[in-house]
């Protein structure tokens, strides 16, 4: 998970509605440039950018895809790590892991759709409206 602490993808694995994710189009060069960010909740609070790096849209939603499948993956292994200190911040009681509070497979599958379409995705207007 190079690029991201352990502490941001805590933020964005037991957030998952309160995410926004954007990826833009650098005006000069023409690169893509992706940033993840806390909602309105947080005042969209800065989670990871990066500068212009993907030559295209989908080399930048890619990336994003890595990024938020490492989350997924490596939180999933701390929190049923039961001598992990993110099993204790997220599981204190050693329950199972309920996927529906969490940022999961199926939840990444319509962000990354979602940025395909239209470059912006906005988890908590998901939530909002039942999507």
């Amino acid at each position: 998970m190079s690029g991201i602490t352990m502490l941001s993808a805590l933020e964005i694995f037991n957030n998952p509605a309160d995410i926004e994710i954007i990826v833009s189009e650098e005006k000069v060069s023409g690169k893509f440039a992706i940033g993840i960010f806390r909602g309105p909740g947080h005042n969209f609070k800065p989670i990871l950018t990066s500068q212009p790096f993907a030559e295209t849209k989908e080399d930048a939603v890619k990336e994003v895809d890595i990024i938020l499948r490492s989350i997924h993956e490596v939180v999933t292994k701390e929190f049923e790590n039961k001598e992990s200190f993110a099993s204790h911040y997220l599981n204190p009681d050693n329950k199972e892991l309920d996927q529906a509070k969490v940022l999961n497979l199926g939840l990444i599958s319509r962000i990354l759709d979602e940025l395909r379409q239209h470059q912006e995705v906005s988890t908590f207007t998901m939530f909002e409206t039942g999507d």
